[in-house]
Order: structure tokens, then sequence, then C-alpha cells
């Protein structure tokens, strides 16, 4: 039954089957990167942040449901309007930074270690800094 709503939808126009442009898709990989959540992103959620950044771009006025941070942080460094439903959701915009809990060793965030280098510890993440957006 519920397929038969779906596919009555889809012929209808009340729900559309959209893939964002590759030029939005890199856009958001590249935002995603900056700022340190590219790695926790699904490629759903790549294709769900760049979709609504081209419409916004076209003057529509999208807006993500979502309790994911990482989805969250990358709308608001975008100007992508979300709402949470069991969180509070993000404040402001977070970027990350990797760094070793035992000898406090930094690491840029993209780094492909998942352990220090120097002591082995396994890498934790934290807000480098926070700002207002």
């Amino acid at each position: 039954m519920a397929q038969v709503r779906f596919n009555t939808a889809i012929e209808n126009g009340k729900i559309k089957i959209k893939i964002p442009q590759e030029e939005y898709l890199n856009k958001i990989k590249t935002s995603a990167d900056k700022i340190g959540d590219a790695h926790l992103l699904s490629e759903a959620d790549i294709q769900l942040l760049a979709l609504a950044l081209e419409l916004k771009t076209q003057g529509e006025h999208p807006e993500i449901i979502t309790d994911d941070y990482s989805i969250q942080n990358v709308a608001k460094q975008n100007n992508i309007e979300f709402y949470a439903l069991a969180t509070f959701g993000i404040r402001r915009l977070l970027e990350w930074m990797r760094y070793c809990p035992a000898c406090h060793k930094e690491y840029p965030i993209n780094s492909s270690f998942s352990t220090c280098q120097i002591c082995g510890t396994k890498l934790k993440r934290k807000p480098k800094r926070t700002t207002k957006k």
C-alpha cells in the first residue's frame, strides 16, 4: 500500500527525484573538508546537502530536518536552514582538529592517521574554534 502511494505521489508531481549537479557536490565536499566533517558524512548526506545548496541558489528555501551534527555543521557553513528533531542542534559553526590525548600532538583534520605517530595512542577530535555564523 505504501509503495502505491509513493508511486502515485511521483506520478502526480508531489514527489520529485533529483540528483544534485556535480558543481554543488564539489562545493559541499570542499566545505566539509574545510571544517573537518567530511569523513563523517555518507554519500547520501553529501547529496542531500548538495541538493539543498543547489535549490537555495535557484531561489528556493530548502530546510533539512536532521539530528546529525555533521550535517547541521556543513549546512550552517553553507547557510542552509536546518531543524533538529530530538536534539537541540548545533548553535555555532564548529571547525575540528585531531589530536593525541596522551602526548597532545595535533594533526590536520584530514590526516589519514588514526593513531598518533609519536606514541601510538588513538587520535580524537575536538572543536578547534567556534564562530557565530
